[in-house]
């Protein structure tokens, strides 16, 4: 269902209930703009909904582009022809991140899926109007090249982390992200055994008996859909390995 935000407000119209549209936490420099200006660029935007295990298909919708994470989480990640899961990164709460092209000319090019790992709402800018709003403000052509380095980065570091780093160490990583990703302080983190054995590109079975030696040496404790870390300085050191 999607929602076309055709003006500068805080209610724009048909947005979920209770939804408040505040384009600075989208845009950094939003509050530099004239209203003018405020009230083209979010004329560019759409927001949409999406159910959690709802895979997103940007290249429905357009293809390229930005889009950013209102509330919800966002997962991209690839899956092999068995049918074997892999996390590559996470958008949450108050990120952004790039509609990345679908180039399917050559049959070895890997298409990423995108995937509503909590129910969420995000904004986006197809890629014409992305166009249109980067010739029209200078802030919009940094903005997106800082994006685009981030998701880039994002990508380098599940690589480092799949090649070189142990899976206690992966688990560490993608538990901490997650928690900083809260606003309750992190200490609850949301998340099935299966969520992080696609994370850290391991079986349920392999990431069960992680979980497992890590609760039993104190470092956390799980539960249902849910994992409680309980020494955060150890989890952070595991991660820096």
């Amino acid at each position: 269902m999607e929602r076309n935000l055709s003006r500068a407000a805080d209610a724009p119209r048909g947005a979920p209930e209770g939804f408040v549209c505040d384009y600075a936490r989208f845009f950094p420099f939003w509050n530099k703009l004239t209203t003018r200006q405020q009230t083209r660029l979010a004329g560019y935007c759409t927001v949409r909904e999406f159910r959690a295990g709802e895979n997103i298909y940007f290249h429905q919708i357009c293809n390229g582009g930005m889009y950013f994470v209102y509330t919800g989480a966002i997962r991209i990640y690839m899956i092999s022809p068995s049918g074997r899961e892999a996390t590559i990164y996470h958008r949450y709460p108050g990120q952004t991140g790039i509609i990345v092209p679908l180039y399917e000319s050559k049959p070895e090019n890997i298409i990423p899926v995108f995937q509503a790992e909590q129910d969420s709402v995000l904004a986006y800018l197809a890629k014409a109007d992305m166009y249109k709003a980067a010739q029209e403000l200078l802030d919009m052509q940094e903005l997106y090249m800082n994006v685009t380095a981030e998701c880039v980065q994002e990508v380098v570091n599940a690589f480092f982390s799949f090649a070189f780093l142990p899976l206690k160490s992966r688990v560490a990583r993608i538990l901490l992200e997650q928690a900083r990703a809260c606003r309750d302080g992190g200490r609850f983190v949301v998340a099935t055994h299966e969520m992080i054995a696609s994370a850290t590109g391991t079986s349920r079975e392999v990431a069960t008996r992680t979980l497992g030696r890590m609760e039993d040496e104190g470092i956390l404790r799980t539960g249902r859909r849910q994992i409680e870390i309980l020494d955060v300085e150890r989890l952070e050191e595991l991660a820096s390995i």
